[in-house]
């Protein structure tokens, strides 16, 4: 009898819900990806791809696709040189970016030496 008087003070003697309050990582991978600026996920491979088929080789094989942040891609220029010449082809590089990724998801390119 005390046992079934502390179970119903308890709540013991009912079974747990375990579904209450557990959510998937799907439901949440949405938000956590637009909050970092990917806008709907770009995948890493597609702008990778993106990149050395607009660029052509040579500049391809000098430069790397570090991070794409608020519409914003970074690459990693090799030497200075390359650097200087990509900013003077920036606006072109861009535009046919966007045309192959779309202009939501690159607004702006950046380089850095590394």
């Amino acid at each position: 009898m005390r046992a079934d008087i502390v179970g119903q003070w308890v709540g013991a003697s009912r079974p747990l819900n375990l579904n209450k309050n557990i959510s998937t990582p799907a439901d949440h991978i949405e938000s956590i990806l637009e909050s970092i600026g990917l806008r709907g996920g770009l995948e890493e491979e597609r702008v990778k791809e993106a990149w050395s088929t607009l660029a052509g080789e040579l500049i391809a094989k000098q430069t790397t696709p570090v991070s794409l942040r608020r519409g914003c891609l970074t690459l990693k220029v090799l030497q200075p040189t390359m650097r200087f010449h990509l900013e003077q082809l920036k606006p072109n590089l861009l535009r046919k970016l966007q045309q192959e990724l779309g202009p939501d998801n690159l607004t702006s390119i950046r380089f850095t030496i590394g």
